[in-house]
């Protein structure tokens, strides 16, 4: 019988992706030096908390696009900080169609 299974690959996945967008991040950062500050400030905050233990990514990504959303209405976003906002926007809808499959499925 294999009753942890499940839950492990989860933990494990959960992990992987948080690493992953907080590599992301970074790499953003060095390869998108026109960043403003504000941007930059931002980012840099988001790469902090993800790398906490007990960090909710999903909440920490939906604050970092907010916050983007908000210097976008506020005409401070740079051009990198809408290729950034841009690159979150597809993604929150790839997941969400993702954990919408499950509804669907057996």
């Amino acid at each position: 019988m294999n009753t942890g299974t499940t839950f492990e690959h989860e933990r494990i996945e959960g992990k992987m992706f948080k690493t992953n967008k907080l590599k992301y991040l970074e790499n953003f950062l060095d390869k998108h030096p026109n960043l403003n500050d504000d941007e930059r400030q931002v980012i840099e905050n988001t790469i902090v908390n993800l790398g906490r233990p007990r960090t909710l990514q999903d909440r920490e990504i939906t604050h970092l696009t907010n916050s983007f959303q908000k210097l976008s209405l506020d005409s401070k976003l740079s051009d990198d900080g809408k290729v950034l906002l841009k690159q979150l926007h597809r993604s929150d809808w790839f997941y969400g169609i993702l954990n919408n499959l499950k509804f669907f499925g057996n």
